[in-house]
């Protein structure tokens, strides 16, 4: 006689039992944390970023090259600018410097080619900033006079305002417009892209 046994589930004794809830929650999240910290190591930014002083010899350096669409969809290019901006903070905060540009910085021992403003006071939350060009009206309506200082040399220089600065957010690497038409705002704007394009003297 052939007796049939009924399977009574997961009754053998290689079988483990169920882990309990907060197990699986711990292995979950323990797997959540090990997988982050691996991408943050793969995309830390290992390049050196050194600050140069600025001095009126900037002037005889080489103006700001436009970044390329290349560059800013590089994520590891990215990483670098982003980097550059906190370490140009940590600057700022020790330092009594209002404009910092590529002039003054060294990446990997290597001047920053790239045409780059970074401001110690943002205006309206904007603190840094790519391939920045002002596109003025045919007939600005008004002009003032501002006191700029850059090392240590300080004028005075005439500007014309509005105009739109057009530029590349450091933090998003979208192109954006601003309308400029506060007279302080044009001289602080003026005068760093006049510093980036090498012709204040």
């Amino acid at each position: 006689m052939v007796k049939f046994f009924k399977n009574r589930g997961n009754s053998s004794i290689f079988h483990d039992k169920p882990r309990p809830v907060w197990q699986s929650a711990f292995g979950y999240c323990f797997g959540v944390v090990v997988i982050l910290t691996a991408g943050m190591w793969i995309l830390r930014d290992t390049t050196p970023i050194h600050f140069v002083a600025p001095s009126i010899e900037d002037m005889d350096r080489p103006r700001g090259e436009m970044a390329t669409r290349q560059e800013l969809d590089n994520v590891y290019w990215r990483v670098t600018i982003r980097t550059t901006s906190v370490k140009l903070k940590e600057i700022c905060t020790s330092e009594p410097y209002h404009l910092i540009t590529h002039k003054n910085i060294r990446q990997d021992g290597v001047m920053m080619p790239q045409s780059y403003i970074f401001l110690c006071t943002p205006i309206d939350g904007i603190q840094s900033i790519l391939n920045a060009r002002a596109v003025a009206p045919q007939r600005p309506e008004f002009s003032v006079r501002c006191s700029e200082t850059y090392g240590n040399t300080t004028k005075e220089v005439v500007r014309s305002y509005p105009f739109s600065l057009k530029y590349v957010s450091s933090q998003t690497f979208e192109s954006s417009t601003r309308v400029v038409r506060d007279a302080e705002e044009a001289c602080t704007w003026l005068h760093a892209l006049d510093i980036v394009e090498s012709i204040w003297d």
